[in-house]
C-alpha cells in the first residue's frame, strides 16, 4: 500500500484520483506508488514520480491522461498537473547464451548511448543470467529497441531440410551430445535442440552461426551414415534369446558370418545387442537376412529360466550384479545402465520399469542414484521431463526463454490467461499465447501492439481532439464529425458519446440519452 508521510497532501490527493483507476488486486500488493519531492529554493514547481505496477502500462496510461492538466485540492488554479510517461521493458539472457552474445550485445546497446530518451541498464541474476531493463518516453521506441534484441536472444532457427528427422535427433544421442559440445567450444557457439518441435537454434555471431550450422549437419549426417549400419539383435519383434543364438552359431568374433558375408567386416557389440558393420553398406541386407534365418530358427527355442543367473536384459551370466531395491531382480549394473542411457536418448522410454518378465515395477530413485554419477543423474530427469513435457497434448509447455528448464500449465482456452513467473531466469509469460505477460490486454489485442508499434502515433494524434474518444468496450479509437451522440462501434457496441456508456441495443441508448442527458 501507499505510505503517505504526515501532512503530505500532495501525496494523498494524486493517490486518491489514481487509486480508484487501479484493478481491484490483493490488498497486499501495491499497483502504484507516490512519491513527492520538496523543491529546491529555486524551484518553480514540484516534481512527482508515481511507480506503477510493470504489467499496469493500459491502467497507468488512463491515470495519467485522468491528472494531466488537472489542480489538486489546495492549489492554485494555474498549478496543473503536467506529465511525463516513461515506459519500461526488460529482457532475460540465460547465462550460457550471454556468454556467447555478449560482444554482440555490447555493440548494440552501445548505439542506443545515442538515442533521445532511452536508458537501459544491464544487471547480472542471481542464477548467472542477465537481465536488460530498457526506459523510454514512448511504446515506439521501446519497441523499436527491443526488435535486434529479440533477434539476438532468439538465436537462429536452423533450416534442416537436409537433415532427416531420424538424423536430427541423433544429436540426443551420446554421440550426439559430444558432438554439440565439441562444435560449440570450437565455433564459441551455443546450440539448443527442442526434441517436441524439431527446432534446432544456435547462439552467437553470424559467421560463427554459419559455420557451427555447416559442421553440425555435416557431422549428423555422418553419424547418421554410421548408425545405418547397425544390426540389431534385440527388439519387439525379435527372439530374445537372439543374441546368443548368433554366438552360439557363428562364435563371439562372428567368423561364421563374416565367412558366409565375404568382405563384411563385422562386430558383435554384446553391451548394446547389436551387430557393426564397418565398410561397404550394400552388404548389410545379407547379413540382416541370415540373421533373420537364426531368429526363425530359434524362436521356439527359447528357454527362459525365471530364477536362473541371467540377466533379463542381455540374457547372458549377470556380470557385476545388482540388485533392484523394490522388486530384488537381478541385472548387470552395466544393463541397468545402459537402459538409463537409452531412456535418455528416447525419451518415449518413462517412466522406467524392470525389464524382468511380468515384472514392470518402476525402477526406483534410491537405484538410479546407486547406478548413476550426479551429471547422468541430472540427464535422466530432463529427460524425463521432457518426456512429461511431449506426452501431455499441450497442457504444459517449457519456459520460452531459451533453454531454461522450467515448466507452466497452458491456461485453458475458455479462461483467461495467468502469469507464469519462472523462477529460473525470472521472465513472465502469459500461459495463453505464450508471449510476455500483458493483464488486462487480451491476447489477440496485444499481438496486434506487439506488432504495430506505430499504435503510439495515434495516440499521439488523439491528445487534445475533443471529437475522438475511444471505445470503452473494446478501445478502438472512435471520431465523430456530426450527428447525434449515439454512436455504433466496430465491436457491435452501442456507445453514449457524453458519458461513454455502453449498450448491447440502439433503443437502449436513445433511451438513455434521452433520460439522463435530456436529448440525444
Amino acid at each position: 500500500m501507499l505510505e503517505i508521510h504526515p501532512g503530505s497532501a500532495c501525496e494523498e490527493a494524486l493517490f486518491k484520483v489514481i487509486s480508484p483507476l487501479m484493478p481491484k488486486v490483493d490488498p497486499h500488493i501495491s499497483s502504484c506508488r507516490v512519491q513527492v519531492f520538496p523543491p529546491e529554493p529555486k524551484d518553480s514547481y514540484m516534481r512527482a514520480l508515481i511507480n506503477f505496477d510493470g504489467r499496469l502500462h493500459l491502467e497507468a496510461a488512463k491515470a495519467l491522461e485522468e491528472i494531466e492538466g488537472k489542480v489538486l485540492p489546495g492549489c492554485l488554479s494555474w498549478q496543473k498537473i503536467m506529465c511525463e510517461q516513461l515506459f519500461h521493458s526488460s529482457l532475460i539472457f540465460p547465462a550460457p547464451v550471454y556468454h556467447v552474445i555478449a560482444e554482440q550485445l555490447e555493440k548494440i546497446l552501445a548505439n542506443f548511448n545515442n538515442l533521445n530518451g532511452l536508458e537501459w541498464n544491464l544487471n547480472r541474476t542471481a542464477n548467472g543470467s542477465h537481465r536488460l531493463k530498457i526506459t523510454a518516453n514512448a511504446t515506439k521506441t521501446v519497441a523499436e529497441v527491443r526488435r535486434p534484441l529479440e533477434e539476438l536472444s532468439r538465436g537462429k532457427l536452423i533450416d534442416h531440410g537436409s537433415l532427416p528427422p531420424a538424423a536430427l535427433q541423433l544429436i540426443l544421442s551420446r554421440e550426439g551430445i559430444s558432438l554439440k559440445c565439441s562444435i560449440q567450444q570450437e565455433t564459441k557457439t551455443y546450440i539448443v535442440f527442442d526434441r517436441p518441435s524439431l527446432n534446432l537454434r544456435i547462439f552467437g555471431s553470424p559467421e560463427k552461426i554459419a559455420l557451427a550450422q555447416q559442421k553440425l549437419i555435416q557431422s549428423l549426417l555422418s553419424l547418421h551414415e554410421e548408425k545405418q549400419l547397425v544390426i540389431p539383435l534385440r527388439g519387439r519383434d525379435l527372439p530374445p534369446d537372439l543374441m546368443k543364438q548368433v554366438v552360439k552359431n557363428f562364435g563371439p568374433d562372428l567368423q561364421g558370418l563374416k565367412e558366409k558375408v565375404p568382405g563384411a567386416d563385422l562386430k558383435l557389440n554384446t553391451r548394446q545387442q547389436a551387430i557393426f558393420l564397418n565398410g561397404n553398406k550394400e552388404l548389410k541386407p545379407r547379413v540382416e537376412e541370415i540373421t533373420l534365418e537364426v531368429a526363425c530358427s530359434s524362436i521356439h527355442l527359447v528357454e527362459r529360466l525365471d530364477t536362473g543367473p541371467s540377466c533379463p536384459v542381455c540374457l547372458c551370466e549377470v556380470e557385476d550384479g545388482y540388485q533392484l531395491e523394490g522388486c530384488r531382480h537381478l541385472f548387470c549394473r552395466l544393463c541397468l545402465v545402459e537402459q538409463c542411457e537409452s531412456a535418455i536418448r528416447n525419451q518415449g522410454s518413462f517412466p522406467i520399469c524392470c525389464a524382468h518378465t511380468g515384472c514392470g515395477d518402476p525402477i526406483l530413485l534410491t537405484d538410479f542414484r546407486t547406478l548413476l554419477s550426479n551429471d547422468k543423474l541430472d540427464e535422466l530427469f530432463r529427460a524425463s521431463l521432457q518426456a512429461f513435457v511431449a506426452s501431455s497434448s499441450g497442457t504444459y509447455r517449457f519456459c520460452p526463454s531459451p533453454d531454461c528448464p522450467s515448466i507452466y500449465r497452458v491456461a485453458d482456452p475458455d479462461t483467461g490467461s495467468e502469469p507464469f513467473t519462472c523462477g529460473a531466469c525470472y521472465s513472465d509469460t502469459c500461459t495463453k499465447c505464450h508471449l510476455e505477460y500483458h493483464p488486462f490486454v487480451s491476447c489477440e489485442r496485444y499481438r496486434e501492439l506487439k506488432d504495430d508499434p506505430e499504435i503510439t502515433s495515434l495516440r499521439e494524434w488523439c491528445k487534445g481532439k475533443e471529437q475522438v474518444k475511444s471505445c470503452s468496450a473494446c478501445g478502438q479509437i472512435i471520431e465523430k464529425v456530426d450527428g447525434c451522440n449515439h454512436i455504433e462501434c466496430k465491436c457491435g457496441k452501442h456507445v453514449c458519446w457524453v458519458c461513454l456508456e455502453i449498450f448491447l441495443e440502439s433503443d437502449e441508448c436513445y433511451d438513455h440519452m434521452r433520460t439522463i442527458h435530456l436529448s440525444i
